[in-house]
């Protein structure tokens, strides 16, 4: 009893202490901040914009505030396998769309990256340039960006970084982990390799084959974010944090500067200001929301709502996301996958043992087909992938079969629903309007469906019953007609980012320049996943890069 009650007083000792951090990461009064100025002010604590605040505070020196809009966050963000709670309660924005999706974005200190999968993904040359090229900015290939993923990133896989040592590195302040997959998704993985698919764990110049996605864990097996790795625990007294703030205006004067922000806190308003620039970090619908909400924008949208114009430009449009659907398998043998249930000892094996099936959540494995490359000028850039992890379903674990599309031609636009800043904007998405985009992603599925119905996989798993309003044909079950109709009608959209493009002019088409300014307002910058100008469905490893590249641009501009 007594070895009982000692394990229970350090377990509780140990979830007060982590608990204690995540609450104390404010450190400024609200009722000392109206009217002040500071050097800089940040808006959005999430992948990027929590890295521009505490470099811009450690290597300048600069005052810097750093808005959030929602809070701190808790032992629940913690807890790998306790990702569904944090992603399905108030920490998400849970965007709507013009159909029955909603879309996930973080409402807390580290944004998306307290909520996600934590899957650490960066894409091949390849994709770095496409981007460069289609922005006309050599500013991004890969070697240009490669330093910025390198600066934040703690890899704690001694074999990967001896084995990759220009491509990985330790030191960082975000703890990168490879976690051995289960045995279930090691039978997938065998699976695909002997469809001639082959192991590319970790080595970022290849973008066929198959991989197990690293994870922003740390040694203990709790998630990092970028609230945890850069905010709490802050001992700059320059870098100035409040949560629980709504920013619903850019303040932008007669020469087209801007000069401050107006946000709500408990239903009350208040403004601050800036003394040399604002860095909007909201993420891809939080900052096209606000600048738009601010007169940047559309000048025919926002001119119907009744909002005063005082730039022009494409804000909001260009939304990207890769398309995708799903299907399940049942795992005939549960004994494959362990069960993470909150039971008592799985508690104590994650926060006291760092072991257990708390420690990880729905390990992903990738594979990519180089069937499917995105075209003949960019041969080593997958188009289409299989994306594979488990799952809940009522109380058995399921496999969930996630083929991805991921560059489609169509392209979605965020749109404000009314100048009222404290109603969502809406994205209209154009997700199964181009025939191609449909006709590739069948494509997809059928080069996955042989990996999952491999006589190998049989013994292991089996198709749970047909999609609602689809049906199989009777001399193949795949037969095009059910897949197109489970494309139609079970798509989903990974990765959505985009809405302020990255360019060289806004007659371009986009919203920022090379050094991440916007085009046609002084002071005033975008620093996170909204200038993306090609879809990823992986895209927090991304944004942590350019909170990384754009910190940098800002303290040597």
């Amino acid at each position: 009893m007594s070895s009982l009650f000692s394990v229970l007083l350090m377990l509780v000792t140990i979830i007060n202490e982590k608990q204690n951090n995540h609450q104390n990461v404010e450190n400024i009064n609200i009722d000392n901040i109206y009217g002040r100025k500071f050097d800089y002010i940040v808006v959005g604590s999430g992948s990027a914009g929590a890295i521009v605040a505490y470099r811009l505070a450690d290597e300048t020196g600069a005052t810097v505030l750093l808005l959030e809009a929602g809070g701190p966050q808790t032992i629940y963000n913690d807890v790998p396998a306790f990702r569904g709670v944090v992603e399905s309660g108030v920490q998400n924005w849970n965007y709507p769309t013009n159909g029955s999706i909603h879309l996930d974005a973080g409402r807390v200190f580290g944004g998306s990256s307290a909520i996600n999968t934590m899957n650490y993904y960066r894409e091949s040359p390849d994709y770095y340039r496409l981007w460069a090229d289609i922005t006309g900015l050599q500013e991004w290939t890969f070697d240009k960006v490669l330093p910025y993923f390198l600066k934040s990133e703690n890899n704690l896989d001694a074999k990967l970084v001896a084995k990759y040592p220009q491509y990985h590195r330790t030191g960082g302040r975000v703890s990168v982990s490879t976690i051995q997959p289960i045995e279930l998704l090691q039978k997938v993985l065998i699976s695909a390799q002997k469809f001639g698919l082959k192991s590319t764990l970790g080595d970022p110049r290849q973008s066929m084959g198959t991989t197990v996605f690293q994870k922003t864990t740390d040694a203990n097996g709790n998630r990092v974010s970028t609230g945890t790795a850069f905010l709490e625990n802050n001992k700059l007294k320059n870098l100035k944090i409040l949560g629980n703030s709504l920013v619903t205006k850019i303040l932008i004067n007669k020469q087209k500067q801007a000069i401050g922000v107006e946000f709500y806190r408990s239903d009350r308003k208040y403004r601050v200001f800036a003394n040399k620039e604002i860095i909007l970090s909201a993420g891809s619908l939080g900052t096209s929301k606000l600048l738009m909400l601010s007169g940047v924008g559309p000048r025919d949208h926002l001119q119907q709502l009744g909002i005063p114009v005082i730039a022009d430009l494409n804000v909001g449009r260009n939304f990207l996301s890769p398309l995708a659907t799903m299907m399940t398998f049942d795992i005939i043998n549960q004994s494959m996958v362990e069960q993470q249930t909150d039971s008592l000892d799985n508690i104590i094996d994650f926060f006291i043992n760092h072991t257990g099936p708390l420690t990880y959540s729905a390990l992903s494995a990738l594979i990519c087909f180089p069937e499917l490359a995105y075209n003949q000028t960019y041969p080593e850039l997958s188009n289409g992938c299989l994306m594979t992890r488990t799952g809940q379903q009522g109380n058995r674990t399921i496999l969930y079969f996630l083929t991805i599309l991921r560059r489609p031609k169509a392209t979605g636009r965020i749109e404000l629903v009314s100048s009222d800043p404290f109603t969502e904007p809406i994205v209209n998405m154009c997700l199964v309007c181009q025939n191609s985009d449909v006709d590739n992603l069948v494509k997809i599925i059928k080069l996955a469906i042989p990996i999952f119905t491999s006589p190998y996989m049989k013994q292991y798993i089996r198709i749970n019953s047909p999609i609602a309003g689809c049906t199989p044909c009777a001399d193949n079950y795949f037969c095009d007609d059910y897949l197109r109709c489970l494309v139609l009608n079970r798509h989903n959209i990974p990765g959505p980012m985009g809405g302020c493009r990255l360019g060289v002019s806004s007659e371009s088409g986009a919203v920022v320049d090379k050094n991440f300014r916007v085009f046609g307002i002084n002071r005033l910058r975008v620093i996170d996943s909204s200038l993306i100008p090609v879809p990823v469905e992986q895209g927090n490893a991304i944004s942590m890069m350019i909170g990384e590249y754009g910190a940098h641009t800002v303290i040597n501009s």
